[in-house]
């Protein structure tokens, strides 16, 4: 493949010159990588990712060759990759579900934006890539096979090798995973708690997904990197909670820690049956980020101009979970929770009624817990003792 000889004004490629973006191309870009479950799920607004789990796309040396970035849009990528000499652990989820055009629209915006200075793209240029590439997701060091650095971007860019076992059996601290998850969106977290809970949260809407404890953490290392094309986090589980989706049915739930599935349970439906209901309020959830609070993250999204913080913790008596809500500004709220007979709910204000509804005032709802509780535990977690964590 030939190299790119990439300059703020122009690109030229086998021969095809391409001019700067015209306002219209920036515009839709920016629209598609902000919209609901994309780009900005995980790399956010501002384009800095997130620290140690996304790299960032400002700034980024990773974006110097366009051809490298297309292949990573439309084929994926997961392991450990080294982003302008820091370490991230995660995985780029494959954009199936946008066309040739959006895509080149999405990638001139990320090249142009945040002081970055790379080449317009265009959709031949993703079409022809489209049918070009190999199937399979890559690894890093397949992908820098295929789109080498040169050497001096090559000192702070490339891949690492992790410092830990291929799975976590038992959680002495929380552990964080960017990664691949049965039943949800991509853009999906992995969280291990001590005491051995465990849960899915999906940025891409928002919301918990599902929690178990029996079976272990996900396989999340070397195994579930292997560029086989079906990258999803496997468990040995059956979850105790699972919310509401609106493609997955109660039945399909037995199937989640399945791996090799032709295909995967993805759901990338947007959020219309959003637990957090505000009065006179329409419209998605937009997640804004994370934060660790000892270890722990606290997922941050709002919903219209209210902003909702969510840090989920074991339980007090270590057979659950407990969620922590702060809402703000001050606003009545209602909470659709999802009966679930595999597991029991209570709240620290307001009752819940039989169907999962609690109703909170403005003052409750500035700060409330939602403890989620396994019905029938077969050994308490505190005593899962299966290895260790190095």
């Amino acid at each position: 493949m030939k190299k790119i000889f990439i300059s703020l004004f122009s690109v030229s490629i086998v021969g095809i010159a391409y001019s700067a973006p015209d306002v219209a191309t920036l515009a839709k870009g920016k629209d598609l990588y902000n919209g609901a479950g994309s780009c900005v799920a995980c790399h956010m607004a501002d384009g800095k990712g997130q620290p140690g789990s996304v790299p960032p796309l400002a700034g980024s040396d990773w974006l110097e060759n366009s051809d490298r970035t297309i292949a990573i849009v439309l084929r994926g990528m997961a392991g450990p990759v080294k982003v302008n000499g820091d370490r991230y652990y995660s995985a780029m989820p494959p954009q199936l579900l946008f066309d040739d055009e959006k895509i080149a629209d999405m990638v001139t915006y990320v090249n142009h934006a945040w002081g970055n200075k790379g080449a317009v793209v265009t959709a031949a240029q993703v079409a022809k890539a489209r049918k070009a590439l190999p199937q399979a997701v890559y690894t890093p060091e397949n992908l820098l096979k295929a789109f080498p650095f040169d050497k001096k971007r090559q000192r702070k860019n490339g891949t690492y090798t992790p410092d830990f076992d291929d799975t976590l059996m038992v959680i002495t601290e929380p552990v964080v995973y960017r990664t691949f998850m049965p039943g949800a969106s991509p853009a999906a977290f992995a969280v291990a708690l001590p005491g051995n809970h465990y849960y899915c949260w999906d940025a891409g809407e928002c919301r918990l997904r599902y929690a178990w404890t029996k079976g272990g953490f996900i396989r999340g290392n070397q195994v579930h990197w292997s560029s086989n094309g079906k990258p999803v986090a496997k468990f040995n589980g059956l979850p105790y909670y699972r919310a509401q989706t609106s493609k997955l049915n109660p039945e399909d739930y037995k199937h989640l820690a399945e791996t090799a599935r032709s295909t995967p349970f993805y759901d990338t439906t947007e959020a219309v049956d959003f637990p957090i209901q505000i009065e006179g309020v329409n419209g998605f959830p937009k997640y804004k980020g994370y934060r660790l609070i000892q270890g722990y993250p606290e997922f941050i999204y709002k919903i219209g101009d209210y902003e909702v913080r969510e840090l989920i913790r074991t339980s007090k008596d270590n057979l659950g979970i407990t969620r922590k809500f702060s809402v703000s500004p001050k606003i009545p709220i209602t909470f659709k929770l999802t009966p679930d007979g595999s597991s029991s709910y209570s709240s620290s204000a307001g009752n819940i009624s039989s169907d999962g509804t609690l109703k909170l005032t403005a003052k409750q709802a500035m700060e409330f817990d939602l403890t989620i509780i396994e019905k029938n535990p077969a050994v308490p977690a505190a005593t899962q003792t299966q290895g260790s964590k190095k």
